[in-house]
């Protein structure tokens, strides 16, 4: 059996460090606290004790999606839910999937009272999000996986979104595009703010049509390529904002007859398993998706035991993974920013 010792050389710290951030307690550092819990779901630890904070209650969890079922199927979402059921696990609670309705907050808050769930994890929360709003009207334990609300958990996407930035100037690139997540998402103004400032901290201007207003879907990211493609001046290099919208931005490349990596630089954010074995592999940004997961189960449980938690908000560090979707700024863009001097 794992033990807690093991666990904390693993993760390159104390045994007391582990013990805090198994019961979101302590001023852990995120970088620390995502670094533990990564510890904790490769080496499989199961701690001994229960969650005292759940005594006489349900032991059950509540995940509530905004977009229907269907987001059960998406890579990224799957990661995360693999971090909340690894987390319930370790504290012997279960997970329970709001039903989805024409009024949705309205049933977060209906399943909560029923004794049903002890607290409620928010997915894909929008901007001024009902279901957040009504939860808390109703003094029902929240967390949300996204920057709304009082208590949240996140990856800190400005954080990803300057080490994009950099490594494509370290590269050479100044017209550099975001494609956008979907605007109806409380977390696209992070990714769309982080690429301004990652912009300006670069000394460099947006791109005219620079910034382009994607989806979740790869067919979105090709469509938003496709407009990037058309713009008279277009960029030599884009970020989309997860991977999935890089899947179709490469497909959009390919079609315009361009290559990935040469012609035109392309990054996700994510580092789905599918992100590693594409021609060209897919330069990311890792987000620590489990490690979100593992984060709001804690955050939920203190918040439910009124135990005093470290942090009512978290914002995880991503990293940068370099592969061959991007490349320096083609020779034939040097010469002409050369000639206009």
């Amino acid at each position: 059996m794992v033990t807690i010792r093991q666990v904390a050389a693993h993760a390159g710290v104390s045994t007391a460090t582990v013990s805090y951030v198994l019961n979101g307690l302590g001023s852990i550092p995120a970088e620390t606290r995502a670094r533990v819990m990564e510890s904790v779901v490769a080496l499989d630890y199961q701690p001994r004790h229960a969650a005292r904070a759940m005594r006489g209650r349900s032991h059950t969890l509540g995940v509530s999606m905004a977009s229907g079922y269907d987001r059960l199927a998406d890579p990224a979402t799957a990661e995360i839910l693999a971090g909340m059921a690894q987390a319930a696990s370790l504290q012997g609670l279960a997970l329970l999937l709001i039903p989805m309705s024409d009024d949705i907050a309205k049933s977060c808050v209906a399943v909560a009272r029923s004794g049903q769930v002890d607290g409620i994890i928010v997915c894909d929360p929008q901007p001024e999000d009902p279901r957040l709003t009504a939860l808390h009207q109703a003094e029902i334990a929240c967390v949300s996986i996204g920057p709304q609300g009082d208590t949240w958990v996140t990856s800190d996407i400005r954080v990803g979104m300057n080490l994009a930035v950099a490594h494509l100037v370290g590269l050479g690139h100044r017209q550099i595009a975001l494609i956008a997540p979907d605007f109806a998402l409380a977390a696209s103004d992070w990714y769309v703010d982080g690429f301004l400032a990652a912009l300006a901290d670069a000394q460099l201007e947006l791109l005219d049509g620079g910034i382009v207003a994607g989806g979740r879907r790869e067919a979105d990211g090709e469509a938003a390529m496709d407009e990037l493609l058309a713009l008279p001046e277009p960029p030599t290099a884009v970020i989309a904002a997860s991977d999935e919208l890089a899947y179709g931005a490469m497909r959009a490349v390919r079609d315009a007859g361009l290559v990935v990596g040469r012609d035109v630089s392309l990054m996700g954010f994510d580092d789905l398993p599918p992100a590693a074995y594409l021609q060209p592999p897919l330069t990311t940004i890792r987000q620590p998706r489990v490690a979100i997961g593992v984060a709001a189960v804690q955050m939920l449980v203190a918040q439910i035991g009124h135990i005093n938690p470290a942090e009512s908000t978290q914002s995880l560090a991503p990293t940068l993974l370099v592969r061959g979707s991007t490349g320096l700024v083609p020779p034939s863009v040097i010469a002409h920013l050369s000639s206009d001097k």
